[in-house]
């Protein structure tokens, strides 16, 4: 197995062409990974139409939850600080009229208070702040494959030789997706 099909199995969509559809590679999958094609996309010449609401994608099994697992934000430990002062706080105002006398009470029960909002009002800002990014799975994966696209014809560029004029890119760009779905690069119209 090379290399290529590797990173292919730990894509985190596999590919669903409609009938009658060639196949791309499998780097145009990987770099393309999400990707939602307009209705009158024809990735080559003589592409079928595709049926309307055309699911292009599937989860690719365990990829699919390994790309998200690898990707989520580890615990904070502002969080555990903060739930600790507000239970610090509830304790303070559970236990200050039976361990104290007096006006003390008012003091430890102020205290404890002051603690529980402080720890809750902390809870919720850190909460909100780690919880903050795309709703959607689909847009996650589609800004990590173009991030890697980017990348991909960047360094091929360079690897070319290539002036970075965007006339000769988009003739590379061009002639590299007619390669990737079957075609000679002088019928690319992509």
């Amino acid at each position: 197995m090379n290399s290529l099909e590797r990173k292919l199995q730990d894509a985190p969509l596999r590919f669903v062409p409609p009938e009658g559809w060639r196949r791309p590679s499998a780097q145009w999958v990987i770099l393309h990974q999400g990707f939602q094609p307009p209705t009158d996309w024809r990735p080559y010449e003589g592409a079928p139409s595709f049926p309307a609401g055309w699911n292009w994608w599937e989860e690719n099994g365990t990829a699919w939850h390994t790309f998200f697992r690898d990707r989520a934000p580890a615990p904070t430990r502002a969080m555990g600080n903060w739930f600790s002062l507000a239970a610090l706080g509830l304790f303070s105002i559970i236990v200050s009229p039976f361990a104290l006398a007096g006006a003390w009470i008012f003091a430890g029960g102020t205290a404890g208070a002051l603690l529980l909002i402080t720890g809750i009002r902390g809870v919720v800002r850190t909460y909100r702040r780690t919880a903050t990014g795309p709703s959607d799975p689909y847009d996650i994966v589609r800004e990590w494959a173009a991030g890697r696209r980017e990348a991909f014809f960047d360094r091929e560029l360079s690897l070319l030789g290539a002036s970075a004029g965007d006339k000769e890119r988009e003739e590379f760009v061009a002639s590299t997706y007619a390669a990737w779905w079957g075609e000679s690069s002088s019928a690319s119209t992509n």
